[in-house]
C-alpha cells in the first residue's frame, strides 16, 4: 500500500474512532457520593439510608435524565422521576424550614452547603426495592456539584465524586505526608499501625455513637479536637505513642460492647 493511500485511510480511521469515543463521554454519568446525613425536624422516622461513616462504603447516586440510581455495597436500585422543575422555595421547604434562609442556614451548619447553588428540584416516584426505600417519593435538590435528598425528617448530602474515595479505616497516605507529625508516623511502622487502629476505632464510634453525620456531630468534632490539640502537638515518637495509646483506650471504652475485639482487627479484615 502506498503512502498516498495510507494517509486517507488514517484520516477515516481517526474519524471513526472519534465517532465511537465521543458518545461514550457524552453518556458518562457523574457519581454523587453521600457525605452527610442530618435530621432537620423532630420525627419518629429512622434514617432509611445508611450513614456515610466510611467513604468507600457510602451510598452514591447517579442520574440519567429521568431516573436516579442508588448504589450501596455492590447493590443498586433505581427510582424514576415523577416531576422535575427549576429550583424554587417549594411547599416542602416552606413547611419544614419556614423560609429559604432557614433552609440555607441548615445546609450551611450541617454540611457547609449552599442552597443558592441548586438548579433543579425532583420529586421521585415509588420505589419497590428495599435498598431504595429512602428514595420513595423523596424530594431531591440538585446542583452541578451537590445533591440534597429529603426523606421524611432526614436530609442527606451527596457530593459529586472527583476522585476515588479514601478508606477511613486505614492510616493516611504516607506519600502525601506533609507535617512533622505525619513524617514521624510514616517513619515508624508501629506508629503507622496505631494510626490505623485509631482510624478504625473512629469509624466504630461513628457507627455506635453518632446521631448524624455532619459538621455538628460531637463524635467528629471530638476526633478533630484530638488530632489538632493532642496528636499534632507532639514533637517526638514517645509523645505520639502516649497520645495514640490514650486515644485507643478512650475509643475502646466507647465501642467495646459493639466491637469487643477492638483494638485488634476483625477476622475478616486484611492485616496491616
Amino acid at each position: 500500500m502506498s503512502i498516498l493511500t495510507m494517509k486517507p485511510l488514517k484520516k477515516w480511521l481517526t474519524i471513526l474512532m472519534l465517532a465511537l469515543v465521543i458518545p461514550t463521554y457524552a453518556v458518562a454519568q457523574d457519581t454523587y457520593r453521600m457525605i452527610g446525613a442530618a435530621q432537620f425536624e423532630r420525627g419518629s422516622d429512622f434514617h432509611r439510608l445508611s450513614f456515610p461513616v466510611n467513604p468507600v462504603m457510602a451510598g452514591s447516586l447517579t442520574f440519567d435524565s429521568n431516573t436516579f440510581v442508588y448504589h450501596e455495597t455492590g447493590n443498586s436500585c433505581s427510582v424514576k422521576v415523577d416531576k422535575r422543575v427549576s429550583f424554587y422555595v417549594d411547599p416542602i421547604i416552606s413547611r419544614s424550614f419556614g423560609s429559604f434562609d432557614n433552609f440555607n442556614s441548615f445546609l450551611s451548619r450541617k454540611f457547609h452547603a449552599k442552597a443558592s447553588t441548586f438548579t433543579d428540584t425532583f420529586v421521585l416516584s415509588a420505589a419497590d426495592a428495599p435498598l431504595c426505600e429512602g428514595l420513595r417519593y423523596a424530594t431531591i435538590y440538585k446542583s452541578p456539584d451537590e445533591i440534597v435528598l429529603l426523606d421524611g425528617s432526614w436530609a442527606y448530602l451527596f457530593e459529586r465524586q472527583t476522585h476515588a474515595p479514601v478508606n477511613a479505616e486505614e492510616s493516611f497516605d504516607c506519600k502525601k505526608a506533609a507535617t512533622n507529625v505525619e513524617h514521624l508516623i510514616c517513619n515508624n511502622p508501629e506508629l503507622a499501625k496505631l494510626d490505623a487502629t485509631v482510624s478504625r476505632g473512629y469509624v466504630g464510634m461513628l457507627l455506635t455513637d453518632s446521631k448524624e453525620i455532619s459538621y455538628e456531630d460531637p463524635v467528629r468534632n471530638g476526633q478533630l479536637d484530638w488530632l489538632r490539640n493532642v496528636r499534632n502537638k507532639c514533637e517526638n515518637p514517645a509523645c505520639l505513642f502516649a497520645a495514640y495509646s490514650s486515644r485507643i483506650r478512650f475509643i475502646k471504652s466507647r465501642i467495646s460492647s459493639a466491637y469487643p475485639s477492638y483494638p485488634a482487627q476483625e477476622p475478616d479484615q486484611d492485616g496491616d
